[in-house]
């Protein structure tokens, strides 16, 4: 007896001996039984996405064991070493089929180191030890939040970046969301490396001075949630949540669920996914039929953009928005209605390379999709950014219309350090004028919000940093981060140039 397959190992065997034995040559027949095998789990990669070099040397292993095919004997029964073949077919096919060196990214407008519209500050707050996996701007008070990793804190900052409380929690803050009652909920992950660990959880937290106060978990037993949602779901005048599991590796050890309040802090378990990925979430009523839906970003093998339906009586109908290639690094999702229509469009940024040290692609970057008013979406324009990591668009210059900010955690920095943070001006018609400041690879951006910070009315940015990680970065780079990288910059918006008066709050808010 050979052991007993994982379900990945199972659906590949059993789709695996669905397919017919054809003649046709390898190349073709390599190309068909990927159409036919890959497609159970994922969009089917094209073979020019990556390098051959990297799909022998980084996809070939890391598919081979998320597929459970180590579990299968080369020497067991027939079905086995039927899957095998396939299976090597397959590879073969990628292996001919891809180019033996990356292609080049399009060629994009120069990115011009004139960013006027901001004035860049650089606070004291830690740095050169910066690992910020959550910034928030909170514009009533003029203050920032800061979730780092290291110190596994909640901090919190002034408008300039000083330092006025921490909180310690259990495990690593990913998101803060505020909640109508004066109350707030942490996203706690647990781990920030992959792991299949369930030490994630979600924590009420309070405030009745500068730090924050832990009054108790909410859930528990997470793997690996990034954020949490809040809205009444099943019409009972009680708040939900909705929780994106990012997990790991497994199909159980990330989930999109949602959670129901049964009242007395107690809540019950729905799952909408059960698989890793889920990354963003947004609730809205997307067909106007009084129900809050869910628009979630799936970052990992199936990746896109899903809509739950409300159906009522707290059951969905999963509706696939966008199909996104599973190379592409789906990473950040903004709901925002760019053109001003009435119909929400989707901003996304795809640019996450975490998963292994391979070239830049060429695919990275900003995307906008369009809603054409029944949530049907078509790309409208991207802009080419190696490891864009989050993107948001304001009307940063007040002249009615919506710009684009972003950052890149993963930028050429041997051949493109501008494009670590892009200020996309928008002219008019989705033409935009690229700039950024002076050295903005100063540090290695993987956070960002917006919102007024000084209550002045515009929309200021500020960007966190993360240095204590195992990705590969040109030599003098890393020693320019050790000695003087921030920990945080602010981009403080110069459209109106003066400080408002204490206590009086802005009239700007980013979207959050």
């Amino acid at each position: 007896m050979f052991p007993l397959p994982s379900r990945f190992a199972l659906a590949w065997l059993l789709a695996s001996l669905a397919v017919s034995h054809g003649t046709e040559p390898a190349w073709e027949r390599g190309r068909e039984l990927a159409q036919t095998l890959c497609t159970a789990c994922h969009l089917l990669p094209k073979p020019d996405e990556h390098d051959r070099e990297t799909w022998r040397r980084h996809i070939f292993p890391l598919m081979h064991r998320n597929a459970g095919l180590t579990e299968l004997n080369p020497q067991g029964t027939p079905e086995e070493k039927e899957a095998l073949s396939q299976w090597k077919t397959v590879w073969d096919y990628y292996f001919a089929a891809a180019p033996p060196i990356p292609i080049p990214q399009d060629p994009r407008p120069a990115i011009r180191p004139e960013l006027d519209q901001f004035t860049v500050e650089d606070p004291a707050y830690r740095r050169g030890l910066g690992y910020a996996t959550l910034v928030k701007v909170d514009p009533a008070r003029r203050q920032i939040y800061v979730g780092n990793a290291l110190t596994r804190s909640l901090d919190v900052l002034d408008d300039r970046g000083r330092g006025l409380a921490s909180t310690r929690l259990d495990t690593t803050l990913t998101h803060l969301l505020s909640l109508p009652d004066g109350g707030w909920l942490g996203t706690q992950i647990g781990m920030v490396v992959p792991d299949d660990r369930p030490l994630g959880r979600v924590t009420r937290l309070s405030r009745t001075g500068l730090p924050f106060q832990v009054e108790n978990n909410v859930l528990t037993g997470l793997v690996r949630p990034i954020e949490t949602a809040q809205g009444d779901l099943n019409g009972d005048g009680l708040p939900d949540l909705v929780v994106a599991g990012y997990g790991n590796r497994t199909g159980v050890s990330g989930q999109l669920a949602w959670y129901e309040n049964l009242g007395r802090g107690e809540y019950r378990e729905h799952v909408l996914v059960e698989r890793p990925g889920a990354t963003r979430l947004h609730l809205l009523d997307a067909n106007a039929d009084g129900r809050l839906d869910i628009v979630v970003l799936m970052a990992q093998a199936r990746e896109g953009v899903l809509l739950f339906r409300n159906d009522g009586g707290g059951e969905f109908t999963e509706t696939p928005l966008l199909v996104l290639s599973p190379a592409w690094g789906s990473v950040s999702l903004q709901v925002v209605d760019f053109d001003r229509d009435g119909h929400p469009d989707l901003l996304v940024g795809n640019g996450d390379l975490g998963d292994f040290d391979c070239p830049p692609k060429r695919y990275h970057g900003i995307r906008l999709y369009r809603n054409d008013g029944q949530f049907r979406f078509t790309e409208a324009f991207f802009f080419p950014q190696n490891g864009t990591y989050d993107a948001r668009a304001a009307d940063f210059d007040g002249d009615g219309d919506l710009d684009i900010a972003a950052i890149s955690f993963f930028p050429d920095y041997r051949r493109s350090p501008e494009e670590s943070f892009v200020y996309l001006e928008n002219q008019g018609g989705l033409h935009f004028s690229p700039r950024t400041f002076a050295n903005s690879d100063r540090g290695r951006w993987l956070t960002m919000d917006i919102g007024d910070l000084d209550g002045d009315g515009d929309v200021d940015l500020v960007l966190g940093a993360a240095y204590k990680t195992p990705f590969t970065t040109p030599d003098a780079q890393r020693q320019r981060w050790e000695k003087e990288g921030p920990s945080l910059l602010i981009l403080r918006n110069n459209r109106h140039n003066h400080r408002a008066t204490p206590g009086l709050p802005g009239d700007a808010r980013g979207d959050h």
